[in-house]
Formats: structure tokens, C-alpha cells, sequence
């Protein structure tokens, strides 16, 4: 819906936004009978992760690029009547020394408060997003959220969790190897750490669902439809994930721009994710993961609200 429709019609929109080590995210949503319907999405590529993983705090420029992010966001806001906004920050921020600095200046510039979150804080309000799109009532499940600096699994039992756990391991933080020989070591043993918290929760069983949310991984969604023609975006199977480890590990940077349609601060990530999932999947055996259309920003409206809402309108 255009935004001077929404202003005409003098509905109260709210806004989620997500500070993450890769991107920030932002949704603004209006309210409608019964629900939210989702009217707007936007990502800014700020990559907080690449100071942080490397020094420990956040260079200056990086600084400013996120204070301009918000004032831009500030306006948008404007823009689509929002009334109420909630901002949440992930690992990048967690990790940095200077992260209170930046909050205090986005809070002085925009009137925005950053809250910073931990591990397990993220998880609990990724799965309170999918648990609204996938029924898991009488399932196991599995669920990873892959960001650019930490990985959140969630094993859930009939539609309750029964553990979390945030692992120190990201797309942005991979980004530093050598060959593929080294990026897949970094990644098994982080591999083996998850089975051993899954086989806590789950013995020797394999879950009835697993599924993926982070950037990342819809993306896999995406280029499974687009480019590989399938039907839907938000399932792929284990072994079209692997066909595309190995075709974007071959192509060049600028190929993966150019054929799989991603944009620059996606090109590079996106291996790290794809193997991450794939090795995760051979090692439990599974053939199917569900890549739903909600993450951690969709957590963070719900959790804005009184009650879940009976209807959840999401945008593409």
C-alpha cells in the first residue's frame, strides 16, 4: 500500500528493527482488524560485524554510517505514521566495546533506544516468528537462525522449547579463510558442538521439522526458485543445497553478483551459510529444510504487541 494511502487513512503503523552483525533490518507494519499486514521492509548493509570480529569495537566511519542509517529510518517512519518503534541489536554490538557509545548517539540524534540482546533472547523471538507460519504441535523440531556473527539453534517439542543455544560462530565471522579446505574445518567444528546440544535435547532422534531463518538462509529460498525453478521459496532440499555449494564455491565474486542476482554485501556470506546448513543436515541426515519468511525482526513486532495477532500479513 503506498504510504500516502496509509497517512489518508490515519492508521497507526509500528516498526521492528534489527541490528545485526551483517544488516541492519527494518519492517513497519500497520495494524488492521485481527492483526499487522507488514507494508514495508528495508536493509541497510552496515556490516558492524567486520570491525568487531577483527578489532573489538566499531570503527568510526561504521559509526556514522549507522547513526545516517537510523536518521534515514527516522524519516521513513515519519513517513508511514509510525507511532511506536522497538530496536534490537545482536552480536556485533554484544561483542563491541564502543556498542553503548553508538546507542547513546542514535538515541540522542533519533529519540531511537537500542536495546542490546543476548543469544538466547534472539532465539526465544525467532521462534515465537516461526511457530506463527510452521505448526510444530505434536513435532520435534529443530531451528537455526544463522546470522553474521552468532548462530542460534532451538530444539522445540510439541510447540515448546526444551533448549537454546547461541554459538559464537556467523557468516561475517567465516569470512576470513584461506581455501575451502579451511572454511569447511572452521565449520565442522563448530558442527560438532551443535550435535552434541541437539543429542542432549534429542538423543539419537532426528527432528520432524528443521527449519532456517536468517538472511542467508532465504536467500537459498530464493535463488531455489529463481534460478534452480522451483515451485516454492521457502522450503530446499539437501540436495540442491549441496549442488549449490558447489557451483557458488566456482564462481567468481563478481559471477555471483551477476548470476545468482545477489548484491555485493550478499555475494560473500552467502557460502559460509549454505555450508553451515549443508553440513549440519548431512551430519543429522536429514533430506528437507523449511525456510520460512520471518527472523528475528518479525520476533521483534510480536513481541511489541499485547497478544499474538490472529493474522500476521507478511511482505516479500
Amino acid at each position: 500500500m503506498p504510504s500516502f494511502l496509509i497517512k489518508a487513512q490515519q492508521r497507526e503503523a509500528i516498526a521492528a528493527i534489527d541490528l545485526g552483525s551483517n544488516a541492519l533490518r527494518a519492517s513497519i507494519a500497520i495494524k488492521i482488524p485481527d492483526g499487522l499486514e507488514v507494508v514495508k521492509n528495508v536493509r541497510v548493509p552496515l556490516r558492524l560485524g567486520e570491525d568487531v570480529f577483527a578489532s573489538g569495537k566499531i570503527s568510526d566511519e561504521k559509526m556514522d554510517l549507522t547513526e545516517e542509517a537510523f536518521i534515514k529510518l527516522l524519516h521513513l517512519f515519519s513517513e508511514y505514521n509510525v507511532t511506536v518503534a522497538s530496536a534490537m541489536a545482536t552480536s556485533a554490538m554484544r561483542d563491541s566495546t564502543n556498542g553503548p557509545l553508538l546507542a547513546e548517539r542514535i538515541l540522542q540524534s533519533t529519540g531511537i533506544q537500542i536495546e542490546t540482546i543476548s543469544g538466547l533472547q534472539e532465539a526465544r523471538m525467532i521462534f515465537e516468528a516461526v511457530r506463527g507460519q510452521l505448526p510444530m504441535k505434536k513435532k520435534t523440531a529443530l531451528l537455526m537462525d544463522i546470522g553474521g556473527g552468532s548462530t542460534e539453534l532451538i530444539v522445540v517439542k510439541d510447540d515448546k522449547i526444551i533448549g537454546i543455544h547461541s554459538f559464537n560462530v556467523g557468516t561475517v565471522r567465516l569470512l576470513r579463510y584461506k581455501t575451502q579446505e579451511d572454511l569447511e574445518r572452521k565449520i565442522r567444528i563448530q558442527v560438532q558442538k551443535m550435535l552434541l546440544f541437539i543429542e542432549k535435547h534429542l538423543g539419537k532422534k532426528k527432528p520432524d521439522l528443521f527449519v532456517g531463518t536468517g538472511g542467508n538462509l532465504r536467500r537459498i529460498g530464493k535463488i531455489r526458485k529463481k534460478i534452480l525453478g522451483q515451485a516454492t521459496s521457502q522450503m530446499a532440499l539437501f540436495k540442491e543445497i549441496a549442488h549449490m555449494e558447489e557451483a557458488i564455491f566456482s564462481m567468481s565474486f563478481v559471477d555471483r553478483i551477476r548470476r545468482l542476482e545477489l548484491d555485493q554485501n550478499r555475494a560473500d556470506v552467502i557460502l559460509p551459510a549454505i555450508m553451515l546448513a549443508k553440513i549440519l543436515m548431512e551430519e543429522l541426515k536429514l533430506e528437507k529444510i523449511n525456510l520460512p519468511k520471518v527472523g528475528l525482526k518479525e520476533g521483534i513486532m510480536l513481541s511489541m504487541l499485547d497478544e499474538r495477532p490472529k493474522k500476521f500479513i507478511l511482505k516479500d
